[in-house]
């Protein structure tokens, strides 16, 4: 019995292989935390590019001194997906819209609005004033470009440790609202209906 009972204590002292078990229960974690900063870091990057190319394709549009018509906004949603390195199909709307005011009522009016993507439809007179307080007060009678992007984000990898922690941003959505003056007097804008492309203002 007293063999027995020592070697009960000694394997109760015995601190052999105690190295093993926590870096059995650590590991897990320090992988997890270095995966989840990678896809954190990923993120912001990709926000980071789709803002900066939200911002080039309203300056291209705000510069452009041919008249703008469908075929056009399809290219810059073809041009879009390069500039934000979308894996998937991102969106595009494009408005030009005019701004009145009338003592403390705003009222924007929509000129010219068109989609590529996801978006199902352009702007309307409703539409564009449900927006009116997220537009900028112009000068009355001023005219400005409305780029709206949408792009989502595809995670490099999922990360988590079990059902508790995880870390999961995978079809995050990234929405770009973008408001520049046209560069040029006269904005042009081809229906390709047949009829000479009708310019704003004439």
């Amino acid at each position: 019995m007293k063999m027995i009972s020592d070697l009960l204590i000694r394997f109760r002292n015995t601190e052999e292989g105690s190295i093993s078990i926590e870096l059995l229960l650590v590991v897990p974690i320090l992988v997890w935390a270095l995966m989840s900063t990678l896809v954190y870091f990923d993120i912001f990057r990709a926000e980071a590019i789709s803002n900066r190319a939200s911002l080039t394709i309203a300056d291209m549009v705000s510069r452009e001194e041919d008249p703008i018509n469908y075929d056009y906004i399809d290219a810059v949603h073809e041009l879009l997906q390069v500039l934000a390195e979308a894996d998937n199909d991102p969106d595009i709307r494009v408005t030009y819209f005019a701004y009145d005011h009338d003592g403390e009522s705003k009222v924007h009016s929509m000129i010219w609005s068109e989609t590529a993507g996801g978006y199902s439809d352009g702007h309307d007179d409703a539409s564009l004033q449900a927006l009116s307080d997220q537009l900028p007060v112009m000068a009355s009678n001023d005219r400005a470009f409305l780029v709206e992007t949408r792009m989502k984000y595809r995670a490099p990898f999922e990360v988590g440790i079990g059902p508790f922690v995880t870390t999961n941003l995978d079809g995050h959505e990234f929405t770009n609202f973008t408001v520049i003056r046209p560069r040029f007097a006269n904005v042009c804008f081809d229906y390709e209906d047949g009829n000479p492309p009708q310019c704003d203002p004439d």
